[in-house]
């Protein structure tokens, strides 16, 4: 067998079997700190610091959110959701998809913009970013001219991209 295929027990099909699958000693010591009210995050972590030189025994905690939702539909599905933190019965993975932060109103892609303004010729031509700081607790909101490079900082009231655009208008006037 080359030494790129995973090893594991088969399954009736033929297949290798995931991980974590029911009935799989790695899976039972998930459940197991589950029932006791543990994230997937710090399961996944205590299992590398259990095994650190042996990947058989670790799963990340996307593995583990993975395993509980593909389970089929039954009791013990639904008892190991409720064990989690959020307890929320259906879960969208940030990885793929749309993404789902706060958008800028009224955007206007980068890529849109006239050539003049590429050339950096004329000024008047300004871009704005929004600094955020630890935890979300502060942002500064920056906003540079692009052909004299003249920088405004201004502290901003919340973390959104609109409260960003408020504290600009408010001090331009």
């Amino acid at each position: 067998m080359p030494a790129w295929r995973a090893t594991g027990p088969l399954t009736r099909h033929g297949l290798v079997a995931p991980k974590l699958h029911p009935g799989g000693e790695l899976f039972e010591v998930v459940v197991y700190l589950l029932r006791k009210y543990w994230s997937p995050e710090q399961i996944a972590r205590t299992l590398k610091r259990m095994s650190p030189n042996d990947s058989r025994r670790q799963a990340s905690h996307e593995a583990i959110y993975n395993a509980l939702y593909v389970m089929p539909r039954g009791s013990l599905k639904k008892e190991l959701i409720a064990c989690l933190r959020q307890g929320n019965g259906n879960r969208r993975p940030r990885s793929r998809g749309k993404d789902r932060r706060q958008q800028i109103p009224e955007l206007v892609s980068i890529h849109m913009r006239p050539p003049e303004i590429e050339d950096r010729l004329m000024p008047g031509h300004w871009e704005g970013d929004l600094i955020i700081g630890a935890n979300n607790r502060s942002a500064v909101g920056t906003l540079v001219e692009r052909t004299t490079r003249l920088v405004i900082l201004a502290k901003v009231d919340g973390t959104t991209a609109t409260a960003g655009s408020r504290r600009f208008q408010r001090q331009a006037q």
